[in-house]
């Protein structure tokens, strides 16, 4: 029982719940639309135009979207990294933090 308010307060797992799907979700959009699009730019400025194999003049990000998720539903594990990177390297910097916070204090 709540001393202050005389009522059974349980903290409630919805918001820290929600929080984690967002964080995640914004995670995947990013390696999903932002990634494929810092590529094509990166890949423009100092490869030239993205000519989408051998097929002539070249092409904009659109047509690399259009590749990529046609990587991406082939499973070709490339694609899927480059999809999946931003999750990983959340995780990753999560397990980092909390090693790092259990070590002992000197």
């Amino acid at each position: 029982m709540d001393s202050r308010t005389g009522s059974h307060a349980t903290p409630s797992r919805a918001p820290r719940a929600r929080r984690e799907l967002l964080l995640i979700g914004g995670a995947l959009a990013f390696g999903l639309l932002v990634i494929p699009l810092l590529i094509w730019t990166v890949g423009h400025w100092t490869l030239g135009p993205y000519t989408h194999g051998d097929s002539g003049p070249g092409y904009g990000p659109l047509t690399l979207f259009g590749d990529y998720f046609t990587g991406l539903v082939r499973r070709i594990p490339g694609y899927w990294t480059v999809a999946l990177g931003p999750v990983a390297l959340l995780g990753a910097v999560r397990l980092w933090l909390t090693l790092f916070r259990r070590l002992p204090r000197i």
